[in-house]
């Protein structure tokens, strides 16, 4: 028999979907079966699947350690040792940092180690458990920099996705696109994926119902000769969504060949930036270098 004592990141969460994540290895339908035969119990006592956690309950798996090994399928894990990560602000339920241009948010097929979920989940190791890990309530593309918000705890990562999905989490982006954008404005429209091109597209109407809603604003803070550094705020967090709304009215951002942009010197991705969070009556910002190295580059 082996028992595991729920702690505070296990706590509050369904019975099942606790199991699933622990007996990584077997399926919904066999941990209901284990259930029903008594097989995990609760407190010494049979609890059904919906059954939500509370800290301290105490989990008692009737099985011999063999049968149990083989529910269990053991999760790479990947550790760096210098860690190495631009840290904004922390408290015990966040973590927000500024992630640099180049570097996924999360693993991929292709690359697991260097990521900077990797670089967070290294630096905050002595939060993990088997069934938690601390994780981001928003991504960045991989050539796009700026804030991204780590959760410590399994509460935590609840409270504030619930926070994402109400549009109570305000997201500011700082980029600098082609010509110059005259006056403020919004985008709205329906976003789909073209596969043969691999980019989305966005249409103002939903054909088909296949399309994702988009709400993206803008306003110029700044002109440089025939550039406009923009502020853009996306009220919903789509793939590529920024950068094909620019597109869309003919203001790609510079170096953003796939949508439109145009290579400036060694500038060969998108300059885009998510340079501010806002939270309650919470602010946090964090500025570019690289957008300021190059202002000064188009200024001249």
């Amino acid at each position: 028999m082996r028992e595991i004592i729920i702690g505070e990141n296990e706590a509050n969460q369904r019975l099942d979907r606790f199991l699933l994540k622990y007996l990584n290895n077997s399926t919904r339908s066999n941990i209901y079966k284990l259930l029903r035969k008594k097989v995990i119990k609760i407190n010494g006592k049979r609890e059904k699947e919906n059954y939500f956690l509370q800290e301290k309950d105490k989990v008692q798996i009737f099985l011999s350690d063999e049968a149990l090994d083989n529910l269990i399928k053991e999760e790479k894990v990947e550790l760096v040792k210098n860690v190495n990560i631009d840290i904004v602000y922390e408290d015990d339920e966040i973590l927000i940092v500024n992630k640099p241009k180049g570097l996924l948010t999360h693993p991929d097929k292709k690359e697991y180690k260097k990521t900077l979920s990797t670089r967070v989940q290294s630096y905050l190791r002595h939060l993990q458990t088997h069934t938690f890990k601390p994780a981001s309530v928003n991504r960045l593309d991989q050539n796009t920099s700026g804030l991204v918000i780590f959760c410590k705890t399994y509460e935590a990562l609840k409270k504030y996705n619930e926070m994402m999905r109400n549009r109570e989490i305000k997201k500011y982006y700082l980029c600098i696109v082609h010509g110059k954008v005259s006056d403020e404005g919004e985008i709205k429209g329906y976003l789909t994926k073209n596969s043969k091109k691999n980019i989305v597209e966005i249409t103002k109407n939903n054909y088909n119902n296949n399309g994702q809603f988009i709400f993206t604003k803008y306003k110029p803070l700044e002109y440089y000769n025939n550039f406009t550094l923009l502020e853009v705020e996306i009220l919903t967090g789509r793939p590529h969504q920024i950068r094909a709304s620019l597109n869309l009215i003919n203001h790609p951002i510079i170096g953003d060949t796939k949508y439109g942009g145009k290579k400036i010197g060694n500038i060969t991705t998108q300059v885009l930036h998510a340079y501010k969070l806002i939270i309650g009556n919470r602010v946090f910002v964090k500025e570019s270098k690289d957008i300021e190295r190059i202002i000064k580059k188009i200024s001249e």
